[in-house]
């Protein structure tokens, strides 16, 4: 006759699995109704599905590596065009893996300006990205680094007040990139926090100086 210890080795790992069976059918119930909410919430707010864009698929993609795009939804904000997508990569230490979910939101300049990213500053930032623009102000040069080829058009668009509307958004790390303007987030997108996005980027993009425009400028591309 089998021992009760033998019958308790036999049906633990059955509970167990059944148990993650259970907690895995719970969140994937959970994670189609947030996601059935949030396109509720999008509809409202007058933003619609896209197919995702090859070309911010790269720009998510440079930001961290190759990955895949989620939802995509286009739409406008104060007379600009807008993106948001969300965006799937998965990273390994040869060991175990681990996926990644990021949300970038773009929205649209007048010209094709050169490239330009702001970012938190970290020492392993300094450690592997190399130089970064050095601008007159410290505390900005602190918390943050600008990288771009071209030190002159970098200056003329990190200008003092564009410095201190960076500061007054901390935790917004962006990208010029061709004739859009991009920011980006942990985890899935969340109407809310786009919004609060969009605000803070409009006032940054108010705030390139029109001669930038027009002396770095070229063609806008769809």
């Amino acid at each position: 006759m089998m021992s009760s210890f033998a019958v308790l080795v036999m049906v633990l790992p059955l509970a167990v699995f059944g148990g993650m069976a259970v907690l895995l059918v719970v969140l994937l119930r959970r994670r189609r109704e947030a996601l059935r909410q949030r396109a509720a919430h999008v509809a409202s707010v007058g933003w619609y599905p896209v197919p995702p864009s090859p070309w911010l698929l790269q720009v998510a993609a440079n930001l961290s590596k190759e990955g895949a795009p989620g939802e995509s939804y286009a739409g406008e904000y104060r007379g600009r065009g807008m993106c948001v997508l969300d965006y799937t990569y998965v990273t390994s230490n040869g060991k175990t893996t681990q996926t990644h979910t990021v949300h970038l939101v773009a929205v649209t300049l007048p010209v094709a300006l050169p490239p330009l990213t702001v970012m938190h500053e970290s020492g392993l930032r300094r450690m592997f990205r190399g130089r970064d623009l050095e601008l007159e102000n410290d505390r900005f040069n602190e918390w943050f680094r600008v990288e771009c080829d071209d030190d002159r058009y970098g200056s003329a668009v990190m200008h003092p007040r564009m410095m201190e509307c960076v500061l007054h958004n901390p935790g917004l790390e962006w990208q010029i990139a061709g004739n859009a303007f991009v920011t980006w987030g942990t985890g899935g997108f969340a109407v809310p926090d786009v919004f609060a996005r969009l605000e803070a980027m409009s006032r940054l993009v108010d705030l390139i100086p029109p001669f930038v425009l027009r002396d770095y400028g070229g063609p806008a591309f769809s």
